[in-house]
């Protein structure tokens, strides 16, 4: 039968909070401003330490929870930047073949005009401004809007692209972008286990006379 074990409030240990045993943690660029904050005190909630080193390994396993939140962030824009990528490639091939042919096009009008390579001087191909576009294209197929997300992808496969093909090429990927954070993300899943097995057991040798919970 399940055990409703009483939990101690840090204040009867001197402090107001279990977090004040461990240094202060500053915000990191990228994260979003509060989410840790809110993320912890949740976090220790459901934890419920009732001792100070209860308390030390509960903020451990939380900064554990944090930072695979945070790597699996990471890993994800690394792959969105991938299919950015590939889609840029994509639109500025295509781009290019637009400018070859209308290129091919006005050479013959300059020859059939009794022109020749001298006089010849045709703009030169803007590949900025293909990879722009490219940008943009990337941009509304990692839109939020699932609307504009369905016409960009539309307009991926009028590319040639398979976009399930594109987001499996980025997973496939071996760039650091992405294969650093799945390998920390490993790591991380084995500490969890480890210091969640730890912090269990010190909850069952809890020093407490427990009342016992009728199912």
């Amino acid at each position: 039968m399940p055990q409703d074990l009483p939990i101690t409030p840090p204040t009867a240990f001197g402090l107001e909070t279990f977090a004040d045993l461990l240094p202060t943690r500053d915000p990191i660029p990228g994260e979003n401003p509060g989410s840790f904050d809110r993320f912890h005190e949740a976090m220790m909630v459901s934890l419920g330490p009732a001792t100070p080193y209860e308390g030390v390994i509960a903020e451990n396993l939380v900064a554990i929870e944090w930072e695979l939140a945070q790597h699996r962030r990471m890993r994800d824009a690394g792959l969105r930047d991938l299919v950015r990528r590939s889609i840029c490639t994509a639109v500025t091939r295509q781009k290019k073949a637009e400018y070859d042919a209308a290129l091919d096009a006005a050479w013959d009008r300059h020859v059939d005009a009794g022109g020749d390579e001298e006089d010849w001087s045709p703009d030169d191909f803007d590949r900025d401004a293909a990879w722009s576009a490219g940008n943009s294209l990337a941009a509304r197929v990692l839109s939020s809007d699932p609307e504009a997300q369905a016409r960009a992808c539309e307009e991926v496969i009028a590319l040639g692209m398979d976009p399930v093909e594109i987001m499996g090429e980025a997973y496939r990927s071996q760039d650091r972008s992405v294969t650093h954070h799945d390998d920390r993300l490993r790591e991380l899943e084995g500490r969890r286990r480890e210091v969640k097995r730890d912090f269990d057991a010190l909850q069952r040798a809890r020093p407490v006379e427990a009342t016992v919970v009728e199912p």
